[in-house]
């Protein structure tokens, strides 16, 4: 996916091109990469803060970073689907917040955007988190949905054990 946004692309390239950010590439999210989604997050949130006004810089490096947790989140065919979702829900926000601290220097605000994307398990505590929280559940539930869609046509089960 490709941006033009100079403004974006301006804060968000130090940490796309990153060697252990590149990493999400290869991690899937739905029907597309971790790395996809992060940064079609990051663009959508920065587009509102920015008409808002709000603090787009740190909306930009806390939405790229919400999900950099750099495991693969396996789907399968039990009761477990229930539990282990829960899990990566509650887990997932801190293991990317320490993968974040380690390779980036952040600010109070993009900290609790990536500890407070996966509201109601975390707490949005800016208008910026928040609004990385809301687009973030709006772009996994048409991701998820186009998905299912696929799936559905092609009458493959919605969840395969792996």
């Amino acid at each position: 996916m490709l941006y033009l946004d100079s403004r974006f692309m301006e804060v968000a390239l130090p940490i796309i091109e990153h060697k252990e950010y590149q990493q999400m590439k290869y991690i899937k999210h739905h029907d597309e990469s971790v790395f996809e989604h992060s940064v079609k997050v990051a663009f959508y949130a920065y587009k509102i803060a920015y008409g808002r006004n709000w603090d787009w810089k740190s909306t930009i490096r806390g939405a790229l970073l919400h999900d950099f947790f750099l495991y693969k989140f396996k789907k399968c065919l039990s009761f477990r689907i229930v539990t282990d979702s829960i899990k990566h829900a509650l887990i997932h926000p801190k293991i990317a917040f320490d993968n974040a601290v380690k390779y980036f220097e952040l600010n109070e605000k993009e900290e609790n955007i990536i500890k407070g994307h996966m509201f109601p398990f975390g707490c949005p505590k800016s208008k910026e988190a928040w609004i990385v929280s809301f687009v973030d559940k709006y772009i996994a539930v048409f991701e998820y949905s186009s998905n299912f869609k696929k799936m559905v046509q092609k009458k493959q089960p919605a969840f395969q054990a792996e």
